[in-house]
Parts: structure tokens; C-alpha cells; sequence
């Protein structure tokens, strides 16, 4: 199972980056990540046999982790890989923090976290194959969108020809 934890946002956030995502696509190309698959990926574990799941969900159920508001604001593009996404231009500590015990719980659960050696960017990816731009992309500001974190889950990824589609596994509350 191609496995990664994750944020996921309340509809009417989903609602609102959606819409972002469609707005600059149709102005610079690309393709618009689908309101459903809209996420923020805590940690990627790539392909996980279906018979660690139990010790995999066991390894996150100790983690402590508050509830945080998380506010996203400015748009970034990479254009490495033609990726067009939304962040937050002030660190968010809780989310750090977060991320950072959830990888350290599972790599001491002997789980492989992918990309764990670059520094972590929390993104939220809105276009896709977004064509050359020539030169920097002028990319429109946009309104905050927030929403309250207070829980995290552990997702499957499915690939096809069509996009990948994600199955919801477990949830993991964020105590107050």
C-alpha cells in the first residue's frame, strides 16, 4: 500500500483553494489538483506492506500533539517540478512540531520516511504540470484561508491514469 500521512482540510477551506487552483490554471496551464484530493502531507511512506499497518497506526497512537489553527496565504512555484502551491509565509510552530514528532515516531517504529534528508516545506499542491513560465511566475496574492487542525490521517494513495485517488484509514485526534 502506497501510504502518507496528512492534514486535511474542512470543506469550505477545500472549497476555497479549489477554486484558487482552477483560477491560475486557467490563467497559466496546468493541472488543478481536484477538491477532494486537496491535503497537506505531514510525512510520505511510499509503499508499506498491508501487514504493518497495526504496528504503523500503533507507532502514532503515543504521539502528543496540540490542536493549531493553520492559516495558508501566499502561493510558491517550483519550478523544478512544475508544481504551483499554497503555504504560509510565517512559520507555524504547532504545525513543526507536529511534523516533526510524527516523523520521529515513525522512523523509531522502523518506518522510512521519504524525504526526511530536505528541508520540509508544509505545502498544500494546487497545479500540476504546469508549463514552462520563461521567467518568474507572477503569481496573485490571495486571501488567508484557515482552518482549526485538530486531527491528522494516515492515507492511501491509488495511481491511475486518470490521477491518484486517496482512501482515508484512520484518524488521529490532536488532544486539546
Amino acid at each position: 500500500m502506497r501510504l502518507f500521512f496528512a492534514l486535511w482540510p474542512p470543506t469550505e477551506a477545500a472549497e476555497q483553494l479549489s477554486a484558487i487552483a482552477r483560477s491560475v490554471a486557467r490563467r497559466f496551464g496546468g493541472k488543478a489538483t481536484r477538491q477532494e484530493n486537496i491535503h497537506l502531507t505531514l510525512a510520505f511512506l511510499g509503499d508499506v506492506p498491508e501487514e504493518q499497518l497495526p504496528r504503523l497506526m500503533q507507532s502514532v497512537h503515543t504521539l502528543r500533539a496540540a490542536p493549531f489553527e493553520l492559516g495558508l496565504d501566499c502561493l510558491g512555484y517550483w519550478p523544478h517540478n512544475h508544481l504551483l502551491w499554497v503555504g504560509s509565509s510565517s512559520l507555524c510552530v504547532a504545525l513543526g512540531e507536529l511534523i516533526e514528532n510524527l516523523q520521529r515516531a515513525l522512523i523509531e517504529s522502523g518506518f522510512a520516511v521519504a524525504g526526511r534528508e530536505r528541508i520540509f516545506t508544509p505545502h498544500i499542491t494546487l497545479i500540476r504540470k504546469l508549463p514552462e513560465a520563461g521567467g518568474p511566475l507572477p503569481l496573485p496574492a490571495i486571501d488567508a484561508i484557515n482552518w482549526r487542525c485538530s486531527s491528522f490521517a494516515l492515507v492511501s494513495s491509488q495511481r491511475s491514469d486518470t490521477g491518484s485517488s486517496y482512501r482515508n484509514i484512520s484518524s488521529f485526534a490532536l488532544p486539546p
